[in-house]
């Protein structure tokens, strides 16, 4: 007797559902909150993928509005109040969350070591890691990621990406965590969070050879260069949103807040004709707020070369096709433009949601660049790396 169609689609999703029960019960919960915690808002992210489809299931932006002299103390509790009362007022269920760090107190290096399986490097791994950080190694949580075999000098030795992050800082990202009801099961680094957005972004037949990607946030501003989906360069550079705003509050001798105001408002004057009009009208305004970013930015222009000419010391052959922004004051008027006719390759904004089914109404587009990290994050899956 035949079976019918519909009955093997019934037997086949009961299957299902059996599995991904006894997934959860040995290996607990896939699914997680993405919570990247930055300092001038946190950004919190859940998705659900059906199939190919990914759709946005919980999204938070959360300003701090922070003094800038507020102290750690006062950062912290903010903090854990904003995200506990995100989680109450959109009734989220999932506890299982996943974040990530940067800033000086992360170090990523891409090492080479002797041949070992993973289970003797992770053995030892503190007396092989400490020649490259720069810390106290008893003062860093350590981990890595083979990347592959190299043969160099006759020896075979493994291609590995080392990350040190200080404990105290890995600590206190998972109090604040903790102490808003969620259970932290992933921690990664920014930039490779934003991997994931790069990867699932890029289309493999059109976006050939080396991307370089900058994450420009409040305080950090986070470099990647990526050659066919391959990460050759990693670092933070510490020229940011925060250092454009200090700039022009200097220059105008205004306070901080109308110097973030006036930023937002007028950028970076590119077009000739529009600089003419601007000196000619009087506009002291625009032409200062101009002049102070674009000293700030060839200051971010020097740390991109030298970022570019490491990797091409790496090989030959090797240039970089164009350059991909994302972050807060990636937004800044004209900055794409800019980056172009001073770095002579193509410069555009990601936005992060662009493979994700629909947004809701209250999603304003003006947000999307500064959710790269926290949706990159949300990519992941808990215990994914079993």
């Amino acid at each position: 007797m035949p079976v019918k169609i519909d009955e093997l689609k019934q037997k086949a999703a009961e299957a299902l559902k059996k599995a991904k029960g006894l997934s959860v019960l040995f290996f607990g919960p896939q699914d997680i909150i993405a919570v990247d915690v930055g300092s001038f808002a946190i950004k919190v992210v859940s998705l659900k993928e059906e199939g190919l489809e990914i759709t946005l299931k919980d999204w938070g932006y959360l300003p701090l509005n922070l003094k800038s002299e507020a102290s750690p103390e006062e950062r912290k509790a903010h903090t854990i109040n904003a995200l506990r009362a995100f989680m109450i007022e959109k009734g989220v269920k999932i506890k299982e969350a996943a974040t990530s760090l940067s800033g000086n107190s992360v170090i990523v290096r891409y090492v080479k070591f002797p041949r070992l399986t993973r289970s003797e490097l992770s053995a030892t791994l503190a007396t092989e890691a400490e020649p490259f950080i720069p810390f106290d190694i008893n003062e860093v949580q350590l981990g890595f990621h083979i990347l592959g075999e190299v043969v160099e000098e006759g020896q075979k030795k493994m291609e590995t990406v080392l990350v040190a992050a200080k404990k105290d800082l890995v600590t206190s990202r998972l109090d604040v965590l903790q102490a808003a009801g969620l259970s932290p099961t992933i921690i990664d680094v920014d930039s490779f969070a934003l991997e994931n957005v790069f990867e699932k972004a890029r289309d493999p037949k059109t976006d050939t050879g080396a991307t370089l990607y900058l994450n420009i946030g409040h305080l950090v501003t986070n470099l990647s260069i990526l050659d066919n989906g391959v990460t050759r360069v990693v670092r933070d550079i510490f020229i940011s949103g925060n250092t454009l705003t200090k700039a022009i509050s200097k220059a105008l001798q205004i306070d901080f807040a109308k110097a973030e105001e006036l930023k937002r408002q007028y950028g970076i004057i590119v077009d000739a004709a529009e600089k003419e009009r601007a000196l000619q009208e009087g506009q002291r305004e625009s032409l200062g707020v101009s002049q102070a970013v674009t000293n700030v930015v060839k200051d971010l222009v020097g740390e991109v070369h030298r970022s570019v000419d490491f990797y091409l010391s790496q090989g030959p052959e090797r240039s970089i096709g164009r350059i991909v922004l994302m972050g807060g004051s990636a937004k800044l008027k004209n900055l794409p433009k800019h980056l172009s006719a001073e770095l002579k390759v193509p410069v555009t904004i990601l936005d992060p949601f662009s493979f994700v089914k629909g947004r809701p109404a209250s999603f304003s587009p003006e947000l999307a660049p500064d959710f790269g990290v926290a949706m990159g994050l949300a990519l992941r899956r808990n215990r994914d790396w079993l």
